[in-house]
């Protein structure tokens, strides 16, 4: 197992996440439904509220709440180490999956032979097929960042430029070596 300073890990850049992401369809690799980015749904309040809309709104939370945040905290996008960190899983591009807040938190860090054998969440299949075009409102995310360049925070200034630098371009291994997440005992 990981020692404390070993366990302790970087922040994961939009950069490598929105390649996963985009690697995975906007889809959550465990129960394959669609993921949706949460801050797009984060502008979104604010386009509606700058709009004047008072009426109250559950689009976005910090902590996902089911309450103030009901599609995050069953769809929100987030980053799945296949084998859990704690369990000595890498922090790299090739143990990272696209999850659903849902299968996330379920996963947890156990075992990964366990999570297989689970009672698994129904997953979604659509009568006509599965999605092809899914985007996990990034593009939306995209169209509202645009708009209010200036009031943007650092981390969605780097997501604007993950989603926008090559939007329909598949991960690239330039961008995937670049990243060197990978934690080992000389990190």
């Amino acid at each position: 197992m990981m020692t404390d300073i070993q366990r302790k890990r970087k922040p994961i850049l939009p950069s490598v996440a929105a390649a996963v992401y985009k690697r995975g369809h906007w889809l959550c690799h465990w129960c394959k439904r669609p993921v949706i980015l949460p801050q797009a749904m984060k502008l979104l309040e604010g386009e509606l509220r700058q709009s004047g809309w008072t009426a109250p709104m559950a689009l976005f939370h910090n902590n996902w709440t089911r309450d103030a945040a009901p599609l995050l905290d069953e769809l929100g996008a987030t980053l799945d180490h296949v084998i859990a960190h704690n369990r000595d899983g890498a922090h790299t591009l090739e143990n990272f999956v696209t999850a659903c807040a849902k299968c996330n938190v379920r996963k947890s860090d156990g075992e990964l032979a366990t999570w297989l054998q689970r009672d698994k969440r129904k997953p979604v299949k659509g009568k006509y097929g599965e999605p092809t075009a899914w985007d996990g409102l990034s593009g939306l995310f995209v169209v509202l960042a645009s708009r209010v360049q200036g009031n943007l925070t650092m981390n969605d200034r780097a997501w604007l430029k993950a989603l926008t630098e090559n939007p329909s371009e598949p991960v690239a291994e330039t961008v995937l070596a670049s990243t060197a997440f990978r934690i080992n005992g000389t990190h």
